[in-house]
C-alpha cells in the first residue's frame, strides 16, 4: 500500500515545432545530458570551479570543460578544455585530480591528451597550459603551502607500457588471476581513441591498464620565487571537505560517532572541550556527512532522505537545535565521487539535479534557503520535460519515484527498476532504462531504491526482498487503477539485472524484461575463480556457494540457467563485451526451448557502457522491446524492419494469451 504519495510537475510550452505542440524527449536526447562534477571553493572563497561533461552520440566521446564562477553566480568564465574523458574500473566517468593555486587565481589538474597524462595549469587571463610532462604518465600530485614545490607520482613509463602491450599481442598473454577472459585479452577498451590493455586490480571487479602495480616515483619540482603563496592562504583540493569526520579552521576536531545506542555528532575543540550536539538531525541513523560553514563556528549536516537525496540542516556549535535548510538530490555520496556541494561563506554551491530535472548548479542560500541558478548546461531540454514525477513510499520501508505522462487518467503500462533512483531520471543506474522516451510513449516507469537483506542472508535473500517490495508497490498502484496488470516491465544493470531476471524466474506477472550485466552461472564461476584472484571466497561470502561442480545444490538456486522451464517472460540481453559470455549458455538453452529471448554484445564495454553510441543503441532497443511487448507497437523506421520481423517471430511462438500485450 502506498501510504505517500507528493506530486512534482513539469510542463512547459516548447519553442520547437506547431505551437502548443511539445517536442517529444528521444534516446539521443538522454544520452546527450550534461553533467556537473564537483564543484571546489577557491582558498579566498570568491569563486567556485566545476566541471561539466558533454557526451556526443555523432562524435562518439565525452567532452570535458572545466569552468569558474563567482559564488555570488556571476562572471562564468569557461576555463578550457579538461583533456580526454577516463573511466573508472566499472565504466562511470572518473573523477579529475584537482588543486587551486593558493593565490585563488588559478588551478592545476590532471588531463589525459594526446596520449599523455599530465599536469596543466590555468591561470587568470593566461588560460591554460601544459606544464609538467613526464615519459610516464602523471598518477597524482601535491603543492607545498607556500605553492613553490609541486611533488608527483608516477610508475611505468609510457614506452614500457606500449611494450608490454604489444608483447601481450605478439607472444600471447600468461592467463592468471589478472587477466579477465571477458575482455579482448591484449586491449579491450578504448581511451583517448587508442585501444589499451587492462588487468584486474584484485579489487573484487575492479581495472586498470596494464603495469598499473609497477613500483611509485615521486618527484618535486621548484616552481620558482614568483609562484609563492600569499600568507594564509595554501593550496585546496576539488574535493570538498566533508565526511563523516572533519578538521575544524580553528582547531579540533568534528565527527559522526556510531554505536549500538545510536547516532551522535561531537565536536572536540582545539582546547579539548567536548561539545555534544543534541539536535534531532544530530542523532539521525541517516546522518551521512558534515562540514564547516566557513567564517562561522557552525557545522552543516548532510541527512540522507530518499535515495540521493539529502536533507541540509545548520547547527550552531553548543546550539540546542538546527535549522534546516533545504533539500539537493543528485550524484550519490561515494568515496570515489566528489561531493556535490561546497561550502562557501554565504552560501552552499551545488550540483543538483532531481528525477525530472537535469543537472544544474545552483547557489543556496544560508540566510534563507534561496536558490539562485548559475549554470544550467540543460535548459533546453529542461524546457521540454513533461513527465509528472511521484515520490511514493511503501509500509515495508522502500521507496522510489513513478513517473507518468502529464493528465494520465486510464491504466497505464508499466516498466520497473529496482536498484537506485539517484538524481535526474534518464537512464537509471548505468544509463539503460529510456526513462523519459518511456514516458513519452505513453508507458509510465516506476524507480525503486533498493534495500540491504540481512545480514549474512544468502544473495536470493536481497532479490526475494526486491520481489516482494515490487509486488507489493504493483498490487497498490493497480488498486489505485494507476497501472495495466497486464503490461508490466522490468530490467535493470548490475544487481537490477539479477533482480530481473530473479523476478521473471519466479513470476508470471512481467510481460517483458531486459538486463546488462552478466549472471551467475558455471562460466562465470569458472572464469574469475582463479587462484589467489579471492573470487571464490568472496562468493561463498556472498552467494553461499562453493563450485558448481561440488555444490549443485545451490547454484540450482542461484543459477538463472537451471530454471529454463520457468522463464515464459520475453527477455532482451544487452551486455558489454567483458561481460556476454557469462549469458551464452542461458541465451542458447533460451531459444532452443523456443523461448522469446535476444542477446546483444557491445564491443570495448565494461560493467556499464561508456561510449555514447552504444548507450544510444541500448537505450533505443529497449524503448522498442516494451513498446512492443507491453503496447503492440511498431516504430516504422526502415532500419528496423529486421528487428520487427524477429520479434514477431518470437512472439508467434508463445502462447496466445501471453503473446498479447
Amino acid at each position: 500500500m502506498v501510504i505517500a504519495a507528493a506530486m512534482l510537475a513539469s510542463a512547459m510550452p516548447l519553442p520547437e515545432g506547431e505551437p502548443g505542440t511539445p517536442v517529444s524527449i528521444t534516446t539521443h536526447d538522454i544520452v546527450e545530458v550534461a553533467d556537473i562534477t564537483g564543484p571546489s571553493l577557491s582558498p579566498d572563497g570568491t569563486r567556485v570551479l566545476y566541471r561539466i561533461s558533454r557526451p556526443s552520440v555523432r562524435a562518439n566521446d565525452t567532452q570535458l570543460d572545466w569552468y569558474v564562477a563567482d559564488v555570488g553566480g556571476d562572471a562564468v568564465v569557461h576555463a578550457g578544455d579538461a583533456g580526454a574523458v577516463r573511466h573508472d574500473g566499472a565504466g562511470s566517468v572518473a573523477e579529475a585530480k584537482v588543486l587551486w593555486d593558493p593565490d585563488s587565481r588559478g588551478f592545476r589538474f590532471l588531463a589525459l591528451r594526446d596520449g599523455i597524462v599530465a599536469i596543466w595549469h590555468w591561470r587568470e587571463n593566461g588560460g591554460t597550459a601544459r606544464e609538467i610532462v613526464d615519459a610516464a604518465d602523471i598518477l597524482d600530485f601535491s603543492l607545498s603551502e607556500d605553492g613553490r614545490t609541486l611533488r608527483y607520482t608516477t610508475s611505468a613509463t609510457r614506452a614500457e607500457v606500449a611494450a608490454a602491450e604489444k608483447r601481450a599481442y605478439d607472444e600471447g598473454v600468461l592467463v592468471d588471476d589478472s587477466v579477465d577472459l571477458g575482455q579482448a585479452v591484449a586491449g579491450g577498451k578504448i581511451e583517448d581513441g587508442r585501444r589499451i590493455a587492462q588487468r584486474w586490480t584484485r579489487n573484487w571487479f575492479d581495472r586498470a591498464r596494464i603495469l598499473w602495480d609497477a613500483p611509485r616515483k615521486d618527484t618535486a619540482v621548484d616552481l620558482g620565487v614568483e609562484a609563492t603563496a600569499p600568507p594564509g592562504s595554501r593550496p585546496v583540493p576539488v574535493i570538498s571537505l566533508q565526511g563523516r569526520e572533519i578538521d575544524l579552521a580553528k582547531g579540533g576536531r568534528a565527527a559522526i560517532e556510531r554505536a549500538q545506542n545510536g547516532t551522535r555528532l561531537m565536536v572536540t575543540m582545539a582546547d579539548g572541550r567536548r561539545i555534544a550536539c543534541r539536535a534531532a538531525p544530530c542523532r539521525s541513523a541517516r546522518l551521512a556527512a558534515i562540514a564547516e560553514r566557513p567564517g562561522h563556528d557552525m557545522l552543516i549536516l548532510f541527512e540522507t532522505d530518499v535515495g540521493a537525496r539529502e536533507k541540509i540542516w545548520l547547527w550552531r556549535i553548543g546550539g540546542a537545535k538546527a535549522r534546516y535548510l533545504a533539500t539537493t538530490d543528485g550524484a550519490e555520496r561515494a568515496p570515489i565521487w566528489q561531493s556535490r556541494c561546497t561550502a562557501a561563506r554565504e552560501a552552499l554551491i551545488c550540483a543538483a539535479s532531481g528525477p525530472v530535472e537535469p543537472p544544474r548548479l545552483v547557489r543556496i542560500a544560508f540566510s534563507d534557503g534561496r536558490r539562485t541558478v548559475i549554470a544550467d548546461p540543460n535548459a533546453g531540454l529542461r524546457s521540454r520535460i513533461r513527465a509528472v514525477a511521484a515520490p511514493l513510499r511503501w509500509e515495508n520501508g522502500h521507496d522510489g519515484i513513478l513517473l507518468t505522462p502529464p493528465g494520465a487518467s486510464e491504466p497505464l503500462p508499466l516498466v520497473i527498476q529496482y536498484y537506485r533512483c539517484a538524481g535526474f531520471l534518464k537512464g537509471g543506474v548505468g544509463d539503460e532504462i529510456p526513462m523519459l522516451p518511456l514516458v513519452e510513449h505513453g508507458i509510465a516507469v516506476l524507480c525503486m531504491n533498493g534495500q540491504r537483506p540481512p545480514a549474512n542472508a544468502p544473495m536470493e535473500a536481497s532479490y526475494e526482498m526486491a520481489l516482494s517490495a515490487i509486488g507489493e508497490a504493483v498490487d497498490g498502484l493497480i488498486a489505485a487503477e494507476r497501472i495495466d496488470p497486464a503490461k508490466i516491465g522490468i530490467g535493470g544493470l548490475s544487481h537490477g539485472s539479477s533482480v530481473a531476471l530473479w523476478a521473471i524466474r519466479k513470476s508470471k506477472r512481467f510481460a517483458a524484461a531486459t538486463i546488462a550485466s552478466g549472471q551467475a552461472g558455471p562460466h562465470y564461476y569458472w572464469s574469475n575463480a582463479f587462484p589467489d584472484r579471492g573470487f571464490a571466497k568472496i562468493f561463498r561470502k556472498f552467494w553461499k556457494a562453493g563450485d558448481p561442480d561440488s555444490d549443485p545444490g545451490r547454484w540450482r538456486v542461484i543459477a538463472p540457467v537451471s530454471d529454463i522451464e520457468a522463464i515464459d517472460t520475453p527477455l532482451l540481453m544487452q551486455l558489454p563485451e567483458s561481460e556476454v559470455r557469462n549469458l551464452v549458455e542461458l541465451n542458447t538453452k533460451l531459444r532452443l526451448a523456443g523461448k522469446p529471448a535476444e542477446l546483444f554484445a557491445f564491443a570495448d564495454e565494461i560493467h556499464i557502457k561508456y561510449q555514447p553510441a552504444h548507450k544510444r543503441a541500448v537505450y533505443e532497443r529497449n524503448l522498442d522491446w516494451y513498446r512492443f511487448w507491453l503496447k503492440g507497437e511498431e516504430d516504422p523506421g526502415s532500419s528496423k524492419v529486421d528487428q520487427y520481423r524477429r520479434w514477431r517471430a518470437l512472439r508467434a511462438g508463445l502462447p496466445a494469451q501471453a503473446a498479447a500485450p
